[in-house]
């Protein structure tokens, strides 16, 4: 069923989205392609669903996680930088809510595949090598500060470079 990379993120509500969307377009057309969220499987922790699950049992598991730890509230309070890498990003204020629903994800036995970089709660700006000065003045960008909700676990899953949506789960709904 997972034959093709699949993450699991939280979808940024659309006030905060269309946001996040135009600072992309000026920074990196191609990123600005992809769902404006923060991923809690695939890009850091642990990695993309491992193929050859079930995906009615991983429906199901997923479906539990959104119930029992969304809505999260959030904002962000800052841009930062990956030191490993190109990838320049929007910090949410408190980790918390996204570290404990990566560890339920974990706790579900759904299987991952393995990632070489610990988890950093986050929603990707940019992800191109940019010249210095470039990136300075993406860290200085204005950014939303608003209080924003999130009440979306989504699953997507990215064929030839393009992110498609598989099933959306929210609390409250069982699969």
């Amino acid at each position: 069923m997972f034959e093709h990379p699949a993450y699991l993120v939280l979808e940024l509500p659309e006030f905060i989205g269309t946001r996040v969307l135009d600072i992309r377009r000026r920074y990196d057309p191609h990123l600005a392609a992809f769902p404006t969220e923060i991923t809690v499987a695939g890009s850091s922790g642990i990695g993309t669903i491992a193929p050859d699950q079930d995906a009615r049992v991983v429906y199901q598991a997923l479906s539990q996680v959104a119930s029992e730890h969304l809505p999260i509230s959030s904002r962000f309070v800052g841009i930062s930088r990956f030191a490993t890498g190109p990838v320049v990003w929007l910090q949410p204020a408190d980790p918390g809510p996204f570290i404990a629903i990566q560890q339920a994800l974990v706790a579900t036995g759904i299987h991952f595949n393995t990632h070489k970089f610990s988890y950093t709660p986050h929603c990707s700006l940019s992800s191109c090598n940019l010249v210095p000065s470039v990136i300075e003045a993406l860290l200085r960008e204005d950014f939303p500060q608003e209080a924003f909700e999130l009440s979306v676990l989504a699953l997507y899953k990215v064929v030839n470079g393009q992110a498609g949506l598989v099933e959306r789960f929210h609390p409250g709904v069982q699969a």
